[in-house]
C-alpha cells in the first residue's frame, strides 16, 4: 500500500464542521443514496442521544482531500454529511413557520449557505456532485416547491426530496410532542454542531484520500462495493486518475440512462465474471484487488468497463439503438431472457456481444434462448449452478478457447435432452401471465408457421390470456373438485390466447359457452379447442402433450 503523507485528523462536532469549513462532492461519486431506512436510522439515534443526555454521539469518519484550495473534496462521507444538512434544513423551515427569521437567516449562514461581502454570491456549505446538486441546492433555498415538484425522474432526486421530506415530518413530530418546541429545536442544533462528534481525516491529495479510504474499508467500515471498486481504481490509476473518473463517470451514465435500478455493482461484477470466472458479489472487491495490481491493470480494467457498457444497458433496454446493427431478431432473444428473469446469463452474453460478429451474436443468443427456456422448465439446476455454467463458458469466449456460436452450446455440456425437455414441457404449470402468454405466442409460431405481420403479439392489452378452465369458476365447472382446480387450472394445456376483447366478453363462462368464441380465433391451439366435446382432465393432459411435442423441435439449442 503506497504511503500515507501529510494528512490531518480532526474529532468535531458534524455541525461545526459544516459550519467551518466549505465541501464539495466530485463528479465522479455516485449520488444521494440512502433510503428511508438510512435516515430514520440517523434521526433516532440522535433523538435518543439527546434523550439519554449522552455527552456524544460519534457518527463515523468521513475522507477528505484539500487539493482544491477554496473547498474540501469529500471522498467519502457525503452521505451522511447531506443528511445532517436536510436535518437542519428541516429545523430552519420550522423556525420559518413559527416566523424567527433571525434564526432563519442565521441557520442559512452558519450551516447551509452564506453570501460573499464582496460579491453578494451565494456561497453553499456544500456542493453535491454536477448530478444531484441542483435539487439540493433548490431544497435549501425553497423547500416547498422543491418537495412538491413534478416529473421528478432520477433516482438519486427522488431519494434527496424524500429524505428531505423525512426529515422534516421527524422534526414536526419532535415540536408536537414537546412542551417546549422553541427550546427543543435549539437543543437539536446545539448537540448536532457540538455533540454529533464525526472524524474529519483531510488528505493533500486523491492518491492518499483513497489510501485512507480503502484502509478505512479494512478496519470494518460498511462501504458501498461500487465505491471501493471505485476508489482503487483511483488510486491505482496515480496520475492518470482524470482518464480513470472520465471512463467511470461515462459508464454510470450510460447505466443510470438504461434504468432507474442501480446497476454499477450488476454491471461490474458480470462484466468481471465475463473475464475471471464465477464471483460472489461479496467476493468482487478481494478478487479484483487481486487481479488489478498496477496502473496500467487500473487504466484497462476502467476502459473496458467503459467500452462494454453500451452492450450491456442495451441488454436491460432492448429498445436501445444498440441493437439498429444486429440482425432482426437478437434483441427479441434479449427481451426473452429478461421476461424470463434469466440474469445469470448475462455475463455469457456480454463475452459474446465483445467477442462475436454480429451475425455469430444472433446465432448464439437465439440458441441460449433455447437454452434458457429449457433450464427454466426442467428444473433441478438452481440459479447458483447456471450462474456457473454461464460465467465459465463467458470466461472460455473472453480466452479465446470459443470462437463459434456452436461451440457455446457445446460448452454448455448439462443442457436438458429432448425427452427430458419433451416431459417436463407435457406438465408444465406456469403462474406468471407474461410467461404463459409467451410460450402460448411461441407455440403459435412454430405450429403455424405464421407470417410476420399476423404473429401474435404478447402485449396484455392486445393478446390476453384465456384460463379454459377459469380461474374462478362459476356453476358449469362442476367437473373439477378444488384440489382438481388447484392442478390443472394453471397448466398450459389449460391456456389459450385471444384477443383481449374476446377473452373478457366469455369470462367464466362454461366450455359449452366458450367453444364459440375459440372457434373464431385465427391461432391453432386456440381454435383447436372447439373440437372438443367437452373440458376434462385428460383434455388438458392431452393438449399439452401435443404442445410438448412442438416446443421439443421449436426451442432446440
Amino acid at each position: 500500500m503506497s504511503p500515507i503523507q501529510q494528512i490531518t485528523i480532526h474529532l468535531e462536532g458534524v455541525g461545526t464542521v459544516l459550519k467551518s469549513r466549505r465541501f464539495q462532492v466530485p463528479t465522479y461519486q455516485r449520488g444521494y443514496a440512502w433510503e428511508a431506512e438510512h435516515v430514520e436510522a440517523l434521526l433516532a439515534d440522535i433523538s435518543d442521544a439527546i434523550t439519554s443526555k449522552e455527552k456524544e454521539y460519534f457518527l463515523g469518519s468521513m475522507v477528505v482531500t484539500s487539493a482544491n484550495s477554496k473547498r474540501l473534496e469529500v471522498v467519502d462521507g457525503q452521505q451522511r454529511l447531506t443528511t445532517v444538512s436536510l436535518i437542519i434544513l428541516a429545523i430552519k423551515e420550522k423556525f420559518l413557520q413559527d416566523k424567527d427569521h433571525d434564526v432563519v437567516a442565521s441557520l442559512n449562514t452558519d450551516f447551509l449557505a452564506s453570501s460573499d461581502r464582496r460579491t453578494k454570491e451565494r456561497e453553499p456549505k456544500l456542493i453535491l456532485n454536477e448530478v444531484d446538486n441542483e435539487i439540493y441546492q433548490d431544497l435549501i433555498e425553497d423547500y416547498d416547491a422543491t418537495i412538491n415538484k413534478k416529473g421528478v425522474r432520477r433516482p438519486s432526486h427522488k431519494r434527496l426530496i424524500a429524505a428531505a421530506k423525512q426529515c422534516s415530518a421527524y422534526i414536526q413530530k419532535v415540536c408536537l410532542n414537546s412542551k417546549d418546541s422553541e427550546e427543543d429545536l435549539h437543543t437539536w442544533l446545539d448537540y448536532i454542531e457540538k455533540q454529533l462528534k464525526i472524524i474529519v481525516v483531510i488528505a493533500p491529495d486523491d492518491s492518499n484520500a483513497f489510501v485512507i479510504f480503502e484502509t478505512l474499508n479494512d478496519r470494518g467500515l460498511d462501504l458501498a462495493i461500487s465505491d471501493l471498486v471505485k476508489n482503487y481504481l483511483f488510486h491505482k490509476s496515480s496520475e492518470k486518475i482524470e482518464e480513470t473518473k472520465n471512463r467511470w463517470l461515462s459508464m454510470v451514465s450510460t447505466l443510470e440512462s438504461a434504468t432507474d435500478d442501480p446497476l454499477i455493482v450488476a454491471y461490474i461484477r458480470h462484466f468481471s465474471m465475463a473475464k475471471y470466472g464465477l464471483i460472489r458479489e461479496k467476493d468482487l472487491f478481494s478478487l479484483l484487488k487481486k487481479k488489478i495490481t498496477s496502473k496500467r491493470g487500473a487504466l484497462n480494467y476502467s476502459t473496458e468497463l467503459a467500452d462494454s457498457v453500451r452492450g450491456y444497458s442495451a441488454l436491460i433496454n432492448t429498445d436501445h439503438d444498440f441493437w439498429n446493427t444486429f440482425p432482426t431478431g437478437t434483441s427479441a432473444s434479449v427481451a426473452t431472457f429478461n421476461l424470463l428473469g434469466m440474469t445469470q446469463i448475462r455475463p455469457l452474453l456480454l463475452a459474446i456481444l465483445d467477442s462475436f460478429t454480429s451475425k455469430q451474436v444472433a446465432m448464439a443468443f437465439k440458441s441460449l434462448v433455447a437454452v434458457a427456456v429449457r433450464y427454466q422448465l426442467v428444473g433441478g439446476v438452481g440459479g447458483g449452478t447456471l450462474e456457473r455454467l454461464y460465467s465459465e463458458t463467458a470466461k472460455a469466449i473472453t480466452e479465446g478457447k470459443i470462437t463459434k456460436s456452436l461451440e457455446v452450446i457445446s460448452e454448455l455440456k448439462t443442457v436438458p435432452s429432448d425427452s427430458a425437455f419433451e416431459a417436463a414441457f407435457a406438465y408444465a404449470t406456469v403462474s406468471k401471465p407474461k410467461v404463459a402468454r409467451y410460450f402460448l405466442r411461441e407455440l403459435e409460431i412454430a405450429k403455424s408457421h405464421l407470417a410476420d405481420d399476423i404473429i401474435p403479439d404478447i402485449d396484455p392489452t392486445k393478446v390476453n390470456l384465456e384460463h379454459v378452465l377459469p380461474q374462478s369458476p362459476a356453476d358449469g365447472w362442476k367437473d373439477f373438485d378444488e384440489e382438481e382446480w388447484r392442478t390443472y387450472h394453471k397448466r398450459l394445456g389449460n391456456m389459450a390466447i385471444m384477443s383481449s376483447g374476446s377473452n373478457s366478453d366469455i369470462g367464466n363462462a362454461s366450455f359449452s359457452k366458450k367453444k364459440s368464441a375459440y372457434k373464431d380465433s385465427s391461432f391453432y391451439f386456440t381454435e383447436q379447442l372447439s373440437s372438443s366435446p367437452e373440458w376434462t382432465k385428460d383434455k388438458i393432459e392431452s393438449r399439452q402433450k401435443e404442445m410438448a411435442q412442438v416446443a421439443v423441435k421449436h426451442w432446440k439449442p
